[in-house]
């Protein structure tokens, strides 16, 4: 201990400056495990969100957050009626930008089948969804509360619950709304090119 005493008092300045160097090596260590287990956190939200044991997707896709899959809907009944499977219901994902008091919002819009598996894991204010159209519960991260209204696709939505740490792998923040709702908006023409789409079909 003398030694190492006498020592660091001989050579005081390289002695902190190993200190402050080794300090910093740390730091920015520590930065990284934690930027790393964020994004692993960010990335499996909402897959872990429904707590579900098995996803049935459209032959050769690549899953429910890779790449779109279509599946009728008589195909729930059926694996809700499979020995074992205590609840089956039908999820849908996309992404939406929409306006809120003058500036624009990307949201992670999730649609599902109230009372069957795919809804907001927990309500931090308001309520869940009780009616089948134009309702949503919103995660705190869009800045929205309670009784707010936003525009999704040609409808209008009220928020009547938030939920919290709800986001998709890029950062949005999500949104639940109805599955009928959900499938509106994702198949649901703009007035714009609905008309366009009239013409064509007239022409042809």
């Amino acid at each position: 201990m003398n030694l190492a005493y006498r020592d660091v008092r001989h050579n005081l300045g390289r002695f902190l400056l190993t200190c402050i160097g080794l300090g910093l090596l740390l730091g920015v260590v520590m930065s990284m495990i934690g930027i790393y287990r964020g994004i692993v956190v960010d990335a499996l939200t909402i897959a872990r969100a429904p707590a579900i044991d098995l996803w049935v997707v459209e032959t050769n896709t690549r899953g429910p957050f890779a790449e779109a899959s279509r599946i009728p809907g008589d195909t729930r009944e059926a694996i809700a009626r499979l020995s074992g499977v205590a609840a089956a219901g039908s999820i849908t994902y996309q992404t939406v930008e929409t306006g809120h008091q003058g500036k624009k919002l990307r949201l992670y819009v999730i649609g599902y089948q109230l009372g069957r598996p795919g809804g907001p894991p927990h309500i931090v204010a308001g309520r869940n969804i009780a009616r089948s159209h134009h309702e949503l519960v919103a995660d705190r991260s869009t800045k929205l509360v309670l009784g707010d209204r936003i525009p999704l696709g040609r409808n209008s939505f009220t928020v009547v619950g938030l939920t919290q740490n709800q986001v998709n792998t890029g950062g949005d923040p999500a949104v639940y709304i109805t599955l009928l709702d959900a499938q509106k908006l994702q198949f649901d023409l703009a007035p714009s090119a609905a008309r366009v789409q009239t013409v064509r079909t007239a022409a042809q």
